[in-house]
Order: structure tokens, then C-alpha cells, then sequence
């Protein structure tokens, strides 16, 4: 009877690090702006830092058919998506 060698990631194994305590978030509506915002344990709102806003929109494209000397041919149509993202600071 053979014995199986341990797997050889068992060997790397070594203890978790130190953790620490995140504290509880619970998110509720500010009845005064209608937003969504965070509290502590003790009711206290939680600033989370500053949020960059962004800007999304489809601009649409079209070809037309030929090179205007005469009628029909094929037309072609589509969007293009633009995306801007401000610098948040922090």
C-alpha cells in the first residue's frame, strides 16, 4: 500500500493575516432630500468621500447613398457612444 502525497498547495499554507472590525453601514433615505445616505451603528452619517460625475449620450451617424449625381444606392445608419468621466478629487 502506497501513501498519496499531500497536494502541493497544502504546503503553501500558512496562518490568515491579522483582521480588524469593519464597522456596520446601514443605508437609508434622508427624508428632507430624498437620498440615499449611510449611518453608523450610533446614527451618524457616514461621509464615503467624493464622487466624480459622468456624462453619457449617443451621437447618431448617417451615410448617405452615392455621390449626389443621381438617385438610390444604399444607405447606412448608427450611433456612436461618447463617455466622459470627470476627475473625482480625494
Amino acid at each position: 500500500m502506497t501513501q498519496t502525497p499531500a497536494p502541493w498547495g497544502t504546503q503553501r499554507m500558512g496562518p490568515y493575516a491579522a483582521t480588524t472590525t469593519v464597522p456596520q453601514y446601514t443605508p437609508v433615505i434622508d427624508p428632507e432630500t430624498q437620498i440615499a445616505v449611510l449611518v453608523d451603528e450610533q446614527g451618524r452619517t457616514v461621509e464615503l468621500g467624493n464622487h466624480g460625475t459622468s456624462t453619457s449620450g449617443l451621437t447618431p451617424t448617417t451615410t448617405t447613398p452615392g455621390d449626389g449625381s443621381g438617385p438610390g444606392g444604399a444607405s447606412d445608419a448608427d450611433t456612436t457612444e461618447s463617455y466622459d468621466q470627470d476627475q473625482s478629487s480625494g
